[in-house]
């Protein structure tokens, strides 16, 4: 079923097209494998059965908060629901976690809610109510999503003597226009560009000019096409730079203030189509716990302090640099973007300067055994779809219905000759994007599985140096339109 991918879109009346057309226009690792109350009644709203688990034992990198396959089956069934939220335990992971299953709204005046989205239906689901305020309307003309993935973000390539060629030692090309333009053409209106600046920076962090200039160039291509784009700090968690721990938290923040000034300073006057997001999959690095959320650890607690901190400096910095930084779009993120720990009671807010300009970040690579792991199950069904669920219900219900923004800023599953199970799971993720508001940005790393059998990291749709669509049956499921 041809459906639309945002249902906020479809609620507000705002027209979401390809590039150069969208709504919101004014004066927009290597291959990561990560997971990563309403104030008025809406009828026509179902209570979701699904239940979320702890993320004690986890799954690597990001797809470590697993839901239980065994978990009331996806019966669904419609029914009114006093606050217009999932049932989904309040959004948490669950009481194992220790987070506080009743989370107060962000905005203490009351919210009010695009009731057309709760007469609206998909696959027997009622849409969620769409919070009626300017960041959804923001975000309802973003469409599908496309990571810019193993270009920029490359790292640590110590075999280079020319820094630009960084851009095509991980994904093997360089971005040139007709890519961007491909993807416009195939319905694409929001690009992630990943990026990491630490072997571009000198001994007192300042970013090398043509490095940034790189990046500067590519973010313009796609400026200039009317695409939203997201840049960020990437590979960049290390002890020498930004490492979340109290340890380290001195240095974290001078990395933090030092780099995005000068990143804000210099894309300043952009328009409110340029999202920054402050870093990608904070976590404790080399350590036990490093893709895990073990919410009651003392070191990872720390290592949230940490975050909290630096996700604040970020705001700050940003906002401190004046021109359209002043109230452009920020995205933070919970400890290494996992769903779990981002609606847990660690996870805040960070205080700022402008209304409502804050989207809540994380990653969805789930479940891992389907997504990542190349040895892992190959089908696609009820069991994976039911956790898949279970991420969207819970970030709706801690941030969507209290007026916050959320983006999945990576989700996809890896090439292992399951055309049709990852073909369903495309589609699937599109239709949770409709039903829950929360955009989705698929991972591209230019990868692509040219074997008989299944391969890791292969997450390549379009090849880079061309703009050619290899996967066009994917290609479509992800741009498809999701809710009429």
């Amino acid at each position: 079923m041809k459906l639309r991918k945002i249902a906020v879109a479809m609620a507000l009346c705002v027209v979401m097209t390809a590039c150069g057309t969208g709504a919101g226009d004014t004066p927009q690792g290597q291959g990561t494998v990560t997971d990563a109350a309403v104030s008025e009644n809406v009828s026509g709203e179902e209570t979701d059965p699904v239940q979320d688990v702890t993320d004690e034992t986890g799954d690597p990198q990001d797809q470590g908060d697993s839901a239980d396959a065994g978990q009331t089956d996806a019966a669904d069934t419609e029914a009114d629901t006093q606050n217009g939220t999932d049932g989904a335990q309040d959004g948490t992971d669950d009481a194992q976690n220790g987070t506080d299953t009743d989370p107060e709204p962000a905005e203490a005046e009351e919210l009010t809610f695009i009731t057309d989205a709760g007469t609206t239906t998909l696959n027997g689901y009622t849409v969620k109510p769409i919070p009626d305020n300017a960041a959804f309307e923001y975000i309802g003309g973003m469409g599908a999503g496309i990571n810019l993935g193993n270009a920029f973000d490359a790292s640590d390539c110590t075999w280079l003597t020319d820094e630009l060629e960084y851009e095509s030692a991980w994904c093997k090309a360089k971005t040139v226009p007709a890519y961007i333009d491909s993807l416009c053409n195939e319905g694409f209106n929001l690009i992630r560009i990943p990026v990491s600046w630490h072997n571009h920076v000198d001994k007192d962090y300042k970013i090398s000019e043509q490095w940034l200039a790189r990046v500067t160039e590519v973010v313009d291509y796609c400026l200039d096409k009317d695409m939203y784009v997201i840049i960020n700090i990437h590979h960049d968690v290390d002890k020498d730079y930004f490492y979340p721990d109290s340890a380290h938290a001195e240095n974290t923040l001078k990395y933090t203030e030092t780099v995005w000034k000068q990143i804000a300073e210099n894309f300043r006057d952009r328009s409110d189509r340029l999202i920054f997001e402050c870093i990608n999959e904070p976590r404790l690095k080399g350590t036990d716990n490093e893709w895990w959320f073990p919410s009651e650890n003392a070191e990872v607690l720390d290592a949230y302090k940490t975050l909290m901190d630096a996700n604040q400096c970020f705001v700050d910095t940003v906002r401190a640099t004046g021109g359209n930084n002043a109230d452009r779009y920020l995205m933070v993120c919970g400890y290494c973007h996992i769903p779990s720990s981002t609606v847990s009671n660690n996870f805040d807010i960070p205080s700022d300067t402008a209304d409502n300009k804050i989207i809540v970040s994380v990653h969805s690579y789930r479940p891992y055994d389907f997504a990542g792991d190349k040895d892992g199950k190959t089908a696609f069904g009820e069991p994976e779809k039911r956790e898949n669920k279970q991420v969207f219900s819970s970030l709706y219900d801690r941030y969507v219905a209290n007026g916050i923004p959320v983006i999945i800023g990576e989700y996809g599953c890896t090439d292992k000759k399951n055309a049709e199970d990852r073909l369903h799971y495309y589609e699937f993720m599109g239709e949770c994007s409709a039903l829950y508001s929360i955009p989705i940005i698929a991972w591209d790393n230019n990868a692509f599985n040219n074997t008989s059998s299944p391969q890791a990291e292969t997450f390549g749709l379009i090849d880079r140096a061309t703009g050619n669509v290899k996967l066009q049956e994917l290609v479509d499921a992800i741009t498809a339109t999701y809710v009429k």
